[in-house]
């Protein structure tokens, strides 16, 4: 993989993007994909972020830019198989010392069943290169934040051969940070194509199957 060349990467959040499944999106921008991903909580002085980053996120963010070809993307989505990375940030806030990083304790829960985040001795060495590499890029987008981040990996496919974590998949995903819990519903938002209302041609979020103002069943514009 030419890593050198990811040094000089640079995201396009505010690209629209073309993604090839069924029911999946056939656009995605990705500033909104951005929003979906990352969930923050802030009770009294402390802050907690979960940034959920799959590795459709790659493809999207990159698929624009100059200097990464299909290649590297491949080689980033072959690294990433099987596996699921999160960045969170459990932090207190003080007016005058700025950031004070607290421990962090994570944890998914996928139909009653609790998975863990691989240790470092576990992690692949690929992936741990990976995130070091993009580390500045993923902080410098969070702001001050991102000096907190801690990045944890799951392994993504249970033994009974399904996939635990995917933004594609129906349901929710529920993480928990220390005694926090962050719900994703799925499938993302703004990854499925949109539905239209018949009564106003309205676009309306393809995760919903009636229009909440007028009742009716919502379709496909393709439909």
């Amino acid at each position: 993989m030419m890593l050198k060349q990811l040094c000089t990467l640079v995201i396009f959040i505010g690209t629209i993007l073309t993604a090839n499944a069924q029911q999946k999106a056939e656009k995605v921008e990705v500033v909104d994909m951005v929003k979906d991903l990352i969930l923050m909580k802030k009770v009294e002085s402390n802050i907690k972020q979960v940034w959920w980053i799959p590795s459709e996120y790659w493809r999207f963010a990159l698929a624009d830019s100059p200097d990464i070809g299909e290649d590297i993307i491949l080689d980033i989505e072959n690294q990433l198989k099987g596996y699921s990375l999160f960045s969170v940030v459990n932090s207190d806030i003080s007016p005058f010392s700025g950031f004070k990083r607290r421990d962090a304790v994570i944890s998914i829960i996928d139909k009653n069943e609790i998975l863990a985040p691989l240790s470092e001795e576990e992690t692949p060495d690929d992936i741990k290169e990976l995130i070091n590499l993009f580390r500045p890029t993923l902080a410098n987008m969070v702001g001050q934040l991102g000096e907190q981040m801690i990045f944890y990996v799951f392994r993504n496919d249970l033994e009974d051969g399904t996939t635990a974590i995917s933004p594609y998949n129906k349901g929710k995903l529920l993480v928990k940070v220390n005694d926090t819990d962050f719900i994703y519903r799925l499938p993302l938002q703004s990854m499925v194509e949109k539905k239209i209302c018949p009564e106003d041609q309205e676009q309306l979020n393809g995760n919903w199957e009636y229009c909440p103002w007028h009742g009716t069943e919502l379709i496909y514009k393709n439909n």
